[in-house]
């Protein structure tokens, strides 16, 4: 029980660092992020947003995505395991 409990600190841990040090000193020292931060602030965007949108190129996109996806995994299943 107590390797779970110290894993799952660890763990905790791990993101939290990865969050809070390490993404800002990417975000620091990279002019693309920075930029893309500016285009959402000069547009008042949330980077999240479009996920929880209901504009319908949002909806066809997923569409299609997932269809694109499916394909894909008939093709690799046919491949590989010559399943039809």
């Amino acid at each position: 029980m107590g390797k779970k409990i110290l894993r799952l600190v660890c763990c905790i841990a791990g993101l939290w660092f990865f969050f809070a040090v390490v993404t800002p000193w990417f975000y620091d020292r990279s002019p693309a992020w920075q930029r893309y931060y500016q285009v959402q602030e000069e547009n008042d965007l949330h980077s999240g947003a479009v996920y929880y949108s209901d504009v319908p190129v949002t909806l066809d996109a997923e569409l299609h995505v997932r269809e694109s996806v499916r394909e894909g995994m008939q093709v690799w299943k046919k491949e590989h395991l010559g399943n039809d």
